[in-house]
């Protein structure tokens, strides 16, 4: 049986049929899509989103139409060639700004007084794009945003989308291995990371096929931070130079046809000092509270509420500034979010990260993420790298 490195037509033509339930249920004519993901999720078509905008613009199954610039054009028949209506634009800005092409695509298909489902009103900006709006170009269509309804589609994740994602939680397992071999003291953030991800790289332009390409950048790296700046969330690997005793924390999602997982792990170099063992333990023991949280038709709250009653009862909430997790798949964010203000409930194929962290200023930094996918009776571990301080320490 050959590797699923993308999703198939299949389900693409599933998740159309769902959108066009939703338009039933909404009485809506058409559905434009701005937003790239959501471009990708109901038409299978990648593109890199720039200041140049691309629409789909779907009324069933059998009519699907991109709005592409001319760069985009040759790639549709190779990427996405049931898609057979196309409409190109020569570039942004361009004498006729690109938005005018919608109206007219709207125009030959009759839809100009219709009612139209969006995600949005006009292209999102960004890279110096600007526009006007649906409206500003004198669209005067009764228009519906149902982007939390897509939204709510794209949360609960299929057989297929799962597959991709255990795949690449196989690639954080591999760019883990590989990583701790490279740490060592005196060596660069930066550099370690490069090396690693130099390693990958051999590892899958091998494993995956001449064909492969990721669709988001170079598809798999790491990120590590170490010492005091694991203490401070959000940092990025540079010129700091590993030292004994440092804490390390890793980051990768892998993305695999669209699709990735989170991992992220504590790494100690050199023996574990007390002060690093008890923090270890406490974000591992709230972790594996959220996991045991984490069961269909509770609510994303209930699972932050059990994890700061744990971490009240040992007095180091105040060593916390996120909420415990988020939904994941092709956004690295996506809903819901495992925190006290997000009441959705639970169900079975949600996939979410685990990733109570703890802060403390001037030490480090203590965290694991993993991904799990919610079943009918509690979580499959998407992720299942090694969380054994033994195993996360690096003696050189």
């Amino acid at each position: 049986m050959s590797l699923l490195t993308h999703i198939s037509i299949n389900e693409i033509r599933s998740r159309q049929e769902n959108l066009l339930q939703c338009m039933e249920k909404q009485k809506i004519d058409a559905v434009l899509l701005f937003g790239h993901i959501r471009i990708f999720y109901f038409s299978g078509f990648h593109h890199l989103p720039t200041e140049r905008p691309v629409v789909f613009v779907f009324t069933s199954k059998e009519d699907l139409t991109l709005l592409v610039p001319n760069l985009e054009e040759e790639n549709i028949p190779e990427r996405t060639p049931h898609i057979q209506q196309i409409r190109v634009y020569r570039e942004y800005p361009g004498q006729k700004h690109p938005m005018y092409y919608l109206k007219e695509i709207l125009g030959e298909k009759n839809l100009l007084d219709k009612r139209i489902g969006v995600d949005a009103l006009g292209w999102g900006g960004g890279w110096g794009y600007r526009g006007p709006s649906l409206n500003e170009i004198g669209i005067q269509n009764e228009i519906i945003n149902i982007k939390d309804e897509i939204d709510g589609m794209r949360a609960i994740k299929s057989e297929e989308e799962l597959q991709l994602m255990r795949l690449s939680s196989y690639h954080g397992n591999v760019i883990h291995g590989l990583l701790i071999p490279n740490i060592d003291i005196g060596l660069s953030e930066l550099e370690i990371c490069l090396s690693t991800d130099l390693d990958m790289a051999r590892y899958e332009t091998s494993a995956m096929g001449e064909n492969w390409e990721p669709m988001g950048g170079r598809g798999t790296s790491i990120s590590i931070t170490s010492g005091w700046k694991t203490s401070r969330n959000h940092r990025s690997p540079g010129a700091r130079r590993i030292r004994n005793g440092d804490v390390i924390l890793t980051g990768t999602a892998p993305e695999i046809g669209g699709y990735m997982s989170e991992l992220e792990r504590t790494i100690i170099v050199g023996k574990p000092s007390d002060a690093q063992k008890v923090y270890f333990d406490l974000a591992t023991q709230a972790q594996q509270i959220a996991f045991d949280a984490i069961r269909p038709g509770r609510r994303c709250s209930d699972v932050e509420f059990e994890v700061n009653k744990f971490l009240e009862e040992k007095r180091i909430y105040d060593l916390t500034r996120t909420h415990i997790g988020h939904g994941i798949g092709t956004e690295g964010h996506e809903i819901p979010f495992l925190d006290l203000g997000d009441n959705t409930i639970i169900k079975p194929g949600m996939c979410l990260t685990v990733e109570p962290c703890l802060f403390i200023p001037g030490f480090a930094g203590f965290r694991h993420s993993d991904t799990v996918a919610v079943t009918s009776d509690g979580i499959e571990y998407i992720t299942n790298y090694t969380r054994d301080l033994d195993e996360l320490t690096v003696l050189r």
